[in-house]
């Protein structure tokens, strides 16, 4: 059981929590300032080209902070007043423009503050200690710094106007930020760069962030819009990381375990990179379909509320909360990047050998008075043969699979509304079966895409574990609700041989829970008030 030392359970629950904890109190107002000149549009930055002018060891780069109009859903969408970086004479960019230098590398950098208040930046120096060492621009002035790069890796840079740390931007500084990438000699080239961000255009009365209206984003971009990456099946990839937020995000991907780029790394699912986190990763794409990469916090992988109402102050908290997931064709939204691993010439379809074991996992919903919004209590229960074993109240039941052994899981929905279920952790053979429904229309005519279950409907996952461990099984679709409804689980891929023994293997997993009015509460073991757990 190489991964059971390092589980999962908590990601699938207790990170979802996070995403309830923001409130709907206050009436919603626009974050932004009085109306100003007008703004040139900021443009999108994927990270594929450096800023700068790299000659004889040494990077000049100067950098310029200004307000311009951001466009999260991309180009022809509404546009947001918002302090980005740039390089003069060039457009403003989200992100800021990309420092990517050999190890060793002099930067010898400058920047203007052309925004109305004063600026601090952190990250321009040595990497040792560059987010501790602030920068201060004064409005309408000009600052001068050189430093070395002295240690290889992924970094970042950021700018706030109050000088608070990259914990504490969420308004007009939420963006203002630029990754940094030095390489080794000889050391394996990055293939791609991600920026997390997270802007709140919305406050409460009190001038807190409304976080009901929060837009997170990757490379500048909420999903749809983000990136789509594609790689052939075989290849090692590798990224780089640089959290800008203000906020945790773990980070997860389907269909395979990554490695960070660290001496006490190991494989890993999802990855939770703190506020100012920085850091190189990687993987083999070794199974061809379509995959994805995202934050597990349910409330950033939501659609966000239409940037007309947020902007406007009129958006209904209620209604955005409640109806964003089921918009046509695209529940899915924030801080997710699609991936497809492309077939090669020589791949052909593997075949399970032996007769799978047949599962029936039943998705129901009933109604909990008093519950937020209205909304219900979900439920799974599981069928093994001739038993059928329920909920253990909001907790799904434990699933308990054998290593390499053949499964078929035939998932049932009894509600009113679609449903799917991930496999968290489990290395599929097809993404297909990895139930990662909600990326919508864009990807859907691939055969390889799991779709949504209806009303009504069946489907049956395929797969056979590869490697044991611990897992969960979760619902993929209209997460925030779901989950925090029950539809999740905790799920055990034991070696062939071994017995799953329930008075000696104890499963401690938190969720939530509409059991008591006005929740989700967190919730252990599926229950509000757990009892004792007895050890043996």
């Amino acid at each position: 059981m190489k991964r059971s030392k390092r589980s999962i359970l908590g990601t699938g629950g207790a990170l979802f929590v996070a995403g309830w904890l923001a409130t709907t109190a206050g009436v919603a107002a626009p974050a932004r300032p009085h109306a100003q000149a007008p703004l040139a549009d900021i443009a999108s930055n994927d990270n594929t080209a450096a800023g700068g002018r790299l000659a004889h060891g040494t990077l000049h780069i100067a950098l310029i902070a200004r307000r311009g109009l951001w466009y999260p859903d991309g180009p022809g969408t509404i546009g947001l007043p918002i302090e980005a970086f740039g390089e003069a004479g060039r457009p403003l960019r989200i992100p800021g423009p990309l420092v990517r230098v050999p190890l060793g590398t002099r930067v010898v950098a400058s920047v203007r503050n052309e925004l109305s208040h004063d600026l601090t930046v952190r990250g321009l120096a040595e990497s040792a200690d560059a987010l501790t060492t602030a920068l201060r621009v004064p409005h309408g002035a000009t600052r001068h710094v050189t430093f070395d790069l002295d240690r290889a890796g992924a970094f970042g840079y950021y700018g706030s106007d109050k000088g608070e740390t990259v914990d504490g931007r969420v308004f007009d500084d939420a963006e203002l930020s630029g990754a940094i990438l030095v390489e080794a000699p000889h050391a394996p080239r990055v293939d791609h760069v991600f920026v997390l961000g997270l802007y709140a255009p919305v406050k409460r009365k009190d001038g807190t962030p409304n976080f009901i209206y929060m837009l997170e984003t990757i490379n500048g971009h909420a999903y749809p819009a983000t990136e789509r990456l594609a790689y052939e099946r075989g290849r090692t990839v590798r990224w780089a990381v640089f959290n800008a937020s203000a906020m945790l995000h773990p980070m997860h991907l389907h269909g395979f375990y990554f490695r960070i780029n660290r001496p006490d790394a190991y494989e890993e699912v999802t990855h939770p990179f703190y506020p100012g986190e920085a850091d190189e990763l990687s993987w083999t794409a070794d199974r061809a379909g379509d995959w994805m990469f995202h934050c597990h916090i349910d409330d950033h992988i939501s659609r966000h509320a239409p940037l007309r109402d947020m902007l406007s102050g009129k958006a209904d908290p209620h209604l955005t909360i409640a109806k964003r997931f089921h918009l046509p064709n695209q529940p899915m939204g924030g801080m997710v990047i699609a991936l497809k691993v492309l077939p090669r010439g020589d791949d052909h379809a593997s075949v399970a050998s032996g007769s799978p074991r047949r599962l029936a996992l039943e998705a129901t919903a009933r109604v909990v008075p008093g519950a937020r919004f209205g909304l219900s209590q979900d439920s799974f229960a599981l069928t093994d043969g001739e038993r059928t074993i329920p909920a253990t109240g909001s907790l799904g039941p434990l699933i308990v699979l054998t290593q390499g052994q053949p499964v078929a899981i035939a998932v049932t929905n009894h509600m009113d509304e679609a449903t799917s279920v991930h496999w968290h952790g489990v290395a599929l053979q097809d993404s297909y079966d990895d139930g990662g429904a909600g990326m919508g229309m864009s990807m859907m005519a691939d055969p390889h895409m799991s779709p949504a279950i209806e009303p009504g409907q069946t489907f049956v996952a395929h797969f056979v574990p590869p490697d044991a461990g611990t897992f969960t099984y979760h619902s993929h679709m209209d997460d925030g609700w779901q989950l925090a409804g029950g539809l999740v689980g905790p799920l055990i891929v034991l070696p062939p041989g071994q017995h799953f023994d329930s008075q000696t293997d104890h499963i401690v997993m938190i969720s939530e829970s509409f059991e008591e009015a006005g929740g989700p509460r967190p919730a252990i073991g599926g229950s509000l008030s757990p009892p004792p757990l007895a050890a043996t």
